[in-house]
């Protein structure tokens, strides 16, 4: 995505009202109770420095609803939103329409129609904007995008959730995004994981952090 300086300053402008909304007041206290609240500083500063970065934490820690959200306020807050474009696989389709509209709500927007967070899975989407926008999707979707854009020129993020559940699909995409990183030196990866293997991806792309 090209930086558009005029969606910088409206993305952070939308998210400054956001802080006086009751609804988003509301859901920033049950955020704030979630167990990865407390690394959110530590986490933002994690993947802005590594082009890599494992996330092992427990179902339930919150950090497949999470961590789409700090990356997305750290670039809003610091006026680089419209530079943002997270994509967050899912190995369900189910989970990645409960997922979306649980951000959605969060945010307290509605999920797609042009907003922040939106979903896509086979015959179904609800798009977010382009820019400064969480997609949570199917894996077969982001090898789909593949075919037509080999460089996923367009998304600044790719959230690859819940990797212990490996397929055949999954281990797809992962081969080809360690190959992507050679050619798209922007592009950043998290890989996030409910079990402590975390090891064995992070040795799968040269041990990262």
């Amino acid at each position: 995505n090209m930086p558009d300086s005029d969606l910088d300053v409206q993305f952070k402008e939308e998210l400054r009202k956001k802080k006086s909304d009751s609804r988003y007041i509301e859901m920033q206290r049950f955020r704030e109770k979630l167990p990865s609240h407390s690394m959110r500083k530590e986490l933002v500063n994690l993947i802005n420095n590594s082009r890599v970065t494992v996330i092992s934490g427990e179902t339930g820690c919150g950090k497949t609803t999470q961590v789409t959200q700090f990356i997305l306020d750290d670039y809003i807050e610091r006026g680089k939103g419209s530079s943002c474009r997270i994509v967050c696989t899912q190995p369900r389709r189910i989970s990645a329409i409960s997922v979306a509209e649980r951000v959605a709500a969060e945010r307290a927007e509605s999920c797609g129609n042009g907003k922040s967070t939106g979903y896509q899975i086979r015959l179904e989407s609800r798009l977010p904007r382009r820019q400064g926008s969480i997609l949570y999707c199917t894996t077969g979707i982001v090898l789909q995008w593949l075919q037509s854009d080999k460089q996923l020129s367009s998304v600044s993020h790719v959230i690859l959730d819940e990797v212990h559940e490996r397929n055949l699909q999954s281990d797809v995409l992962m081969a080809i995004i360690k190959d992507l990183l050679n050619v798209r030196l922007d592009l950043k990866i998290i890989l996030m994981s409910a079990t402590l293997n975390a090891e064995k991806f992070s040795d799968y792309f040269d041990s990262c952090p």
